[in-house]
């Protein structure tokens, strides 16, 4: 409940006025001179807060003139001077001034009101020494009018306002000033080691104050109330505690209680000040309590501050930092906070964003997701899941009309250095059956396989997922992780060489080695050997090929190395068309043959037709390096690619090794024969070996010694076999 400025103001000159009061009496005997009042002037503490807290004065200004009042009315009935009485407004207004001033040179009232670490060592200098000081002095001046001056009766006056003002701020003014500047905070439940923190302190004080209590009805001159003081440490363990499980807005009030009530304890224990020495432990019980003060307000604050830093790092976990708009994380923790989820999730995808990046830059393509979300903010919260991804979540219960959805976004104009583009948008919806992460995260992926065939096929409409594009999910994740791990591998240079065998077709199978082709094999983390179908589509995907074709050769070469007296057949290896292209993989495969430990006529590299073709000028290039250096050159999987007989023509081939999809249907002598005859036209046409793959039967073979193919490679000659157990076969001289 919010009050206007007077009713305010009037509520606190009330609190003012009650809070002067309550007296906690005490005296203070210096010299032969007495002085006797309260030892806490929390009326002096709540004019501190006032002027730290509101920067309208009529707060302060009413609550001034309300103690004032009450002032006068109390120094009527005490007989004071007129004189002491009319001089007395000045000082009033003078401590008004010291007032506003200590405050503003604490730094407040600030524009947010909130207690910083800074705010703390300000407060101890100026709000808990300086202010109170202050006070004295007025209080000083005003002893120097009555008619019997007495300097020393005027300092003891003074040193009793000052130890009153100091613990009536101590006690009130820090404390209000968290009160009203804190906001409330959300704690966790107490756990069982809270139950039992509490249990031990309650046990170890109950039976202190049973003790106590006891001492105090055998007559022993036992006084309870003073023998708290004692206990102040055992208060700080209570009121650390409170500080780290319990909101300010709690824990304020028990600091309040708390010092309150020492400082009564203080005044019970020593009624009477009589000498310089109970001045020194009255400075020294002050000292502890603001300490204790301080120290509390300090754990609170850097606790405020670190679950701040918490709650801005999740926030900003949950947002994108470019465009700002939330993400996965962002959708997670919303989801778990809501209830009832929508029916369903969609999933968006934008078209051609790479033409919009290329034409206005990154930062049109950041306004064009900022402009997106925006479009749907109406009826749904966006997530942006990446460039030009976003998941969308309805912002209401009803079911979402998604082909409006689309409709709108096809009908959105994006509005970018002075011109106007469409969107061409994809959608995909899933099921969203609860609010668990997993569930999410499955629904999220059904959705965005979704998108992704909408995309795919071309679909105007959302398309709902089905179970075999949840599935297709599922294999693309496996797939993701495959092409991890060998890429890992390869990296690790843990590779696995087979060979397979390429036999002439004129002789018999157990004719010795003259050639072979070197396969790569890896390892699955449970031994399971991975077959190259398996990881490279997932390692070219990744553009990460050559690397594959670098570790062969580097392996094969510490392979010879190692096994120096095997004699060796002719061996061929695989370059990929990336290999073909890249300037890198030129470098390092030209110096690992300037150091290879084998004859370069000993090595025949393949490359497929359909590369080799379609990167006709960097193909051509690397290729006849390699010839030049003495290395064989063989034209893979013939037949499947062929663009041009003219760039073909001008590429720098020995060998020919005609594709085993059409070798294995050859016996039928149908269009795969025809085929194969063409293709061994061709490759005699340009004085090349022929090879044919996939040879897998004594008739598959009988046909192709008849077409005039002299080698071939396939199970019939044998399967692929790690490295040395093939060559442990005889290899002619």
């Amino acid at each position: 409940m919010s009050l206007d400025r007077k009713t305010g103001a009037l509520l606190a000159a009330a609190c003012g006025l009650a809070l002067q009061a309550p007296p906690i009496d005490y005296e203070l005997d210096l010299f032969g001179t007495h002085a006797s009042g309260s030892l806490a002037h929390l009326h002096v503490g709540l004019l501190l807060a006032l002027a730290m807290l509101f920067r309208d004065r009529i707060y302060l200004r009413v609550t001034f003139v309300s103690l004032y009042v009450g002032w006068l009315s109390r120094a009527w009935s005490q007989d004071y001077s007129a004189s002491i009485m009319i001089l007395s407004l000045p000082l009033y207004l003078a401590m008004y001034g010291w007032t506003v001033l200590c405050a503003r040179r604490m730094g407040w009232p600030k524009a947010e009101r909130r207690v910083e670490r800074d705010d703390v060592a300000r407060f101890a200098l100026i709000g808990l020494l300086a202010y109170p000081f202050g006070w004295a002095v007025p209080d000083y001046v005003l002893y120097l009018l009555f008619p019997t001056w007495d300097p020393i009766g005027a300092l003891n006056d003074a040193l009793q306002t000052f130890f009153a003002e100091h613990f009536g701020i101590s006690i009130l003014t820090l404390p209000l000033v968290l009160l009203v500047s804190e906001r409330p905070r959300r704690r966790d439940s107490l756990s069982m080691a809270d139950g039992m923190v509490w249990a031990m302190l309650t046990l170890g004080i109950g039976a202190n104050v049973l003790l106590a209590l006891a001492l105090e009805r055998s007559g022993s001159g036992f006084d309870l109330v003073a023998s708290l003081l004692d206990y102040r440490f055992a208060l700080v363990a209570i009121l650390t505690w409170c500080a780290l499980r319990l909101d300010v807005r709690a824990v304020m009030p028990i600091l309040v209680a708390v010092q309150l009530l020492l400082v009564i304890a203080l005044a019970e224990a020593r009624p009477r000040v009589a000498d310089p020495l109970d001045v020194l432990g009255l400075l020294k019980i002050a000292f502890e309590l603001g300490v204790l003060q301080l120290l509390i307000v300090l754990l609170l604050i850097v606790n405020r501050d670190r679950e701040d830093l918490l709650a801005h790092l999740r926030e900003e976990s949950q947002r994108e930092a470019i465009t700002g708009l939330r993400n996965l994380n962002g959708l997670r923790a919303d989801a778990a906070q809501r209830r009832p989820l929508p029916e369903d999730i969609g999933y968006l995808l934008l078209a051609n964003l790479d033409s919009l990046t290329g034409g206005f830059g990154l930062r049109a393509q950041e306004a064009l997701m900022q402009g997106v979300a925006r479009r749907l903010a109406d009826a749904l919260e966006s997530y942006h899941m990446g460039t030009g991804q976003f998941a969308l979540l309805a912002r209401h219960d009803a079911p979402t009309e998604w082909d409006e959805v689309l409709k709108s976004l096809e009908r959105f104009e994006f509005r970018y250095a002075g011109e106007t583009l469409r969107l061409t948008a994809y959608l995909g919806v899933a099921a969203l059956p609860g609010g668990r992460a997993d569930e999410i995260d499955a629904a999220l992926d059904a959705a965005s396989t979704a998108a992704q065939d909408a995309a795919l096929h071309g679909e105007t409409a959302p398309m709902h997922a089905r179970a075999a594009q949840r599935d297709a999910s599922s294999a693309s994740r496996d797939a993701l992780a495959l092409g991890s791990l060998a890429l890992a591998r390869v990296r690790a240079r843990e590779i696995e060489l087979y060979f397979q065998p390429i036999m002439r077709l004129d002789e018999g199978r157990d004719q010795p080695l003259r050639s072979g082709e070197i396969l790569c094999r890896l390892r699955a983390n449970d031994g399971t050997l991975l077959l190259p179908h398996m990881f490279l589509r997932e390692i070219e995907a990744r553009g990460r090929s050559s690397e594959l074709d670098i570790a062969v050769v580097e392996c094969l070469f510490r392979w010879i190395r190692e096994c120096s007296n095997v004699e060796l057949p002719r061996l061929g290896v695989n370059l990929t068309g990336r290999s073909v292209t890249s300037e890198t993989f030129r470098a390092a495969l030209l110096r690992l043959l300037d150091a290879a430990p084998v004859a370069a006529s000993t090595l025949c590299f393949e490359v497929t037709e359909t590369e080799a073709i379609a990167r006709f000028d960097a193909a051509r290039r690397l290729l006849e390096e390699l010839r030049a250096r003495g290395c064989l050159i063989a034209l893979d999987d013939f037949g499947v690619g062929t663009q041009s007989l003219e760039r073909l023509r001008e590429l720098p081939f020995d060998i020919v090794k005609i594709d085993g999809s059409f070798v294995r249907g050859i016996a039928a002598r149908g269009r795969d024969y025809d085929l194969v005859c063409a293709s061994v036209a061709v490759a005699r046409a340009c004085r090349a070996e022929i090879v044919a793959e996939y040879v897998e039967s004594d008739e598959i073979a009988a046909v192709l010694r008849e077409l005039g193919v002299c080698w071939g490679q396939g199970d019939y000659f044998g399967a692929a076999a790690p490295l040395e157990t093939m060559l442990a076969r005889r290899v002619p001289a």
